[in-house]
């Protein structure tokens, strides 16, 4: 039996979204699959249980047997931390080894999903590189590219864990980028005897949300149909500018939401004669009914916020920074690109699967 570890070094890289990847085309090439979440550092309170959402989700989407205390043992809540602080300290290495070997059953392969970070869980001593030495289980890194900065993040986890690096999984890399990556970075990292198992272009679809989300996440009342919340917000625009600027600086983004003063109707206007989805206004000011007529015409949400807009926008950015693949849709696109952009076989040849 085969056991993978997807790690990151930073958070919201895609760790979930490979995971789910990972074990659907395993499924379908023909391996008995287990997954794990051995450290929860984020935890979600439900009547008489506390649980890992997207531990649970991925359960259910695989359609996997273990029950969701093994696939998710160890969840380090407000409670335990604060225990562990009185000094009230409890070992949580034979939990997470008894959940192993419970869902690691008759499989082929089990997958585990790592923290968010490499220092999470030191609080229970099951960081990234404890819970792989404990399990002895490889590493797949998954890191999004921004800029070389990235690779100094690569060559400090291969510093420090060795051999149990199996390879990296590149995500989110811009269509500028793309080329220098592959022409560059890959063969570096190779020559360092890192592996590339894959390069995923930052795909807008995947990094958009909903506007449902977005009003759930912001709050505020909805002027418009609430059918038209559906549609996909794609990126983020400010709406601060003098009037005679905000029509060709709206021009420049697609499927946007639009965040500016409720009083501003003049940028207001402009947005929506531009390709937005959802115009988000601050400050509790009610649009004009001109404003409310035209998006009315263009099918257009409205939400209406009590925040100024830099603290709408600062939380508007901290939803797009956690985006969740929970959507069927995106589910299926990311794994048109894995099927598309990483090497199933490579990967198989160095876990000792058979191709």
């Amino acid at each position: 039996m085969a056991t993978l570890y997807v790690a990151s070094t930073e958070t919201f890289v895609g760790k979930s979204a490979v995971c789910i990847g990972l074990l659907r085309r395993m499924q379908r090439d023909g391996f008995h699959v287990g997954y794990m979440k051995p450290v929860s550092v984020s935890v979600a309170h439900t009547p008489g249980a506390v649980v890992d959402e997207d531990a649970t989700f991925i359960r259910e989407t695989i359609g996997l047997e273990a029950p969701i205390e093994k696939i998710a043992p160890v969840l380090i809540t407000p409670s335990v931390v604060e225990a562990i602080l009185r000094g009230q300290s409890a070992s949580y290495t034979r939990t997470l080894r008894d959940a192993y070997l419970a869902v690691s059953r008759n499989k082929d392969i089990v997958v585990l999903e790592g923290t968010n970070t490499w220092s999470e869980g030191s609080l229970v001593n099951l960081t990234s590189d404890q819970v792989t030495d404990l399990l002895q289980a490889p590493v797949l890194l998954v890191s999004q590219y921004g800029s070389t900065i990235n690779v100094d993040n690569i060559l400090s986890v291969q510093r420090y864990i060795g051999d149990r690096l199996l390879g990296v999984l590149i995500n989110q890399i811009e269509e500028a980028q793309l080329e220098f990556v592959q022409q560059r970075v890959v063969p570096y990292l190779e020559g360092r005897g890192i592996p590339v198992f894959g390069l995923l272009p930052r795909d807008p679809m995947l990094a958009g949300i909903s506007i449902a989300e977005l009003l759930d996440h912001l709050g505020g009342q909805l002027i418009g149909q609430r059918a038209w919340c559906n549609h996909t917000v794609e990126t983020l625009m400010i709406g601060a500018m003098g009037a005679d600027a905000s029509l060709s600086f709206f021009r420049r983004r697609a499927n946007k939401a639009v965040i500016t003063g409720g009083d501003r109707s003049d940028l207001q206007l402009a947005a929506l004669e531009t390709s937005t989805n959802v115009l988000v206004l601050t400050g509790n000011f009610r649009p004009s009914p001109q404003v409310i007529d035209r998006a009315e015409e263009k099918e257009v949400p409205i939400i209406l916020v009590p925040d100024d807009t830099l603290a709408t926008v600062d939380r508007a950015e901290r939803l797009f920074g956690r985006v969740r693949f929970h959507q069927d849709a995106k589910l299926q696109r990311f794994a048109e690109l894995m099927d598309t952009c990483f090497a199933y076989d490579r990967l198989y040849e160095a876990l000792g699967l058979p191709g």
